[in-house]
């Protein structure tokens, strides 16, 4: 038997760091129960002091006591993004309100008990799973029908209330732009949760993201609603990444007793290319209801065509590359001849402007995952060309922000790495890279020398440098866009 007063002191016990405790008040507001904390927030149920009615609406507040500029936008872009929605299948929001010089999200309160994730303890029944299947399916028909993207759709992000209903909510990072190209960053700064990320989300995939990345996370969540479990299990953000983008799941089936067009239906929604998946949420639901009927009316679900009615309702050209097999293979061959040999390679790419050259060289995204490579870039320009190194210092400036974002032992071990390479020398890479300060400290200026020899002694310590990323464990490519605009001294470098 479930104690929903039972469910909420232990939440409000868990939350100890939270920012509100469950008898406190926000901007005249009574809190008097907690559903849910996920990520960075935390969702109380509450009731306005004084309201002569009793009811109640869902407050939605950062679960740090100083919430960062970030998290204040994401609940100012939750209110702007879910406002119009379909309340019936979205957790729709009712307004903002400053309290104590932060942001609380108010949400309309349709009786949510706990979260998809909280709900879950095991394989759903087949039944159970349908009901909730065909609600979030037909959420995201109507977030994409206005021109949404939620790119973070989980468990965590659907509430369940007594009956099994279940509403979308968690719209802080949801796009409205149709087709969205996400920059190969580093994992853990990533917007959106990688357990159920789609593979072009992650950056990696040379393509853009659009609605069908959402049917991909949501093929993540169905599949751990029957099996109990997720598709991957990973140790590390880059693991994950591999995962979406590199192995297959095992087929559900396997893992559960579901019925074959059901498990088909899932396998499909988690394809790797967006092509292979359903195109539409609206195509989904088609085929979620039809499961439903044959489940209800027969206790089973005979095969049946997936997809019938999964029609794309406007035109998607396809992003994958033609033609351009034999190029790719030569760059990833190369690429995996330095990560067995360990020797370095130069590729040349030429080609008109505008042929597809970058699109090419992008393909390398993929191979890096494994052996944990980096990638770095940098574009020569025509009016550029009279000052030195300014295009490397541009590509490794990129590897400098990425391990500032890192956390402190990480930092420590790259700092460790480079005042160890660089020695007395540092200063010339700190006039280089002014930001690399911040990882290896100020440095002591350095003694003047001839100009042979000054050059001589950067060039050398550039190479160091260089040899601090380019390791057996996180091989280094070093992509150099419009090259015939190299200045002299990056090219007796090279």
């Amino acid at each position: 038997m479930r104690l929903p007063w039972l469910r909420s002191m232990a939440a409000c016990l868990a939350f100890g760091l939270s920012r509100y405790c469950s008898m406190e008040n926000i901007a005249g507001y009574e809190i008097i129960g907690s559903i849910c904390q996920s990520g960075d927030f935390a969702v109380y149920r509450a009731m306005k002091m004084g309201e002569p009615t009793g009811e109640t609406v869902l407050v939605k507040i950062p679960a740090s006591k100083l919430p960062s500029p970030a998290a204040i936008r994401q609940l100012e872009h939750e209110y702007q993004a879910a406002h119009d929605l379909d309340p019936a299948l979205v957790v729709r929001p009712l307004g903002l309100e400053r309290d104590n010089g932060g942001l609380i999200l108010l949400m309309e309160d349709r009786g949510a008990t706990e979260t998809l994730e909280d709900y879950l303890a095991g394989p759903m029944p087949v039944g159970v799973f349908l009901k909730m299947a065909i609600q979030a399916a037909a959420a995201l028909v109507d977030i994409h029908r206005h021109g949404l993207i939620h790119k973070d759709v989980k468990p965590a992000n659907l509430l369940v209330d007594a009956d099994r209903n279940v509403r979308l909510t968690g719209f802080g990072i949801a796009s409205r732009i149709a087709s969205e190209r996400q920059m190969p960053e580093a994992p853990d700064t990533i917007a959106g949760t990688l357990a159920y990320m789609a593979p072009e989300q992650t950056g990696r995939m040379n393509r853009s993201m659009d609605s069908r990345s959402d049917l991909y996370a949501l093929g993540v969540t169905f599949y751990e609603m029957l099996a109990g479990a997720l598709p991957f299990t990973a140790a590390d953000p880059m693991e994950w990444i591999h995962c979406h983008i590199a192995r297959s799941p095992p087929p559900l089936a396997q893992r559960a007793i579901v019925p074959g067009p059901l498990s088909d239906l899932i396998m499909k929604l988690l394809a790797k290319p967006a092509e292979e998946r359903y195109q539409t949420a609206l195509g989904l639901e088609a085929d979620l209801r039809r499961c439903r009927a044959d489940w209800e009316s027969l206790g089973r679900i005979p095969p049946f065509p997936i997809g019938a009615h999964d029609v794309s309702d406007r035109l998607v050209i396809s992003e994958k590359l033609y033609g351009r097999e034999q190029e790719i293979c030569a760059l990833l061959a190369a690429f995996e001849r330095v990560v067995a040999h360990g020797a370095s390679e130069v590729v040349l790419v030429s080609g008109y402007s505008g042929i597809g050259k970058s699109a090419v060289v992008n393909e390398l995204h993929k191979a890096l995952i494994s052996p944990r490579g980096l990638f770095v870039s940098g574009k020569f320009g025509q009016y550029t060309r009279d000052i030195p190194y300014a295009t490397l210092a541009q590509a490794f400036q990129t590897l400098v922000r990425i391990i500032l974002g890192k956390s402190e032992a990480e930092v420590s071990s790259w700092r460790d790495a480079l005042r160890e390479a660089l020695g007395a020398s540092g200063g010339l890479i700190v006039n280089l890279i002014p930001e690399m300060e911040l990882i290896i400290g100020k440095q002591p200026p350095m003694p003047e020398l001839a100009p042979k020899d000054a050059l001589y002694r950067f060039q050398r310590v550039i190479r160091r440098l260089i040899g601090v990323f380019a390791r057996p464990e996180h091989p280094l490519v070093l992509f150099l866009d419009d090259l015939q605009w190299i200045d002299a001294s990056s090219l007796t470098l090279l």
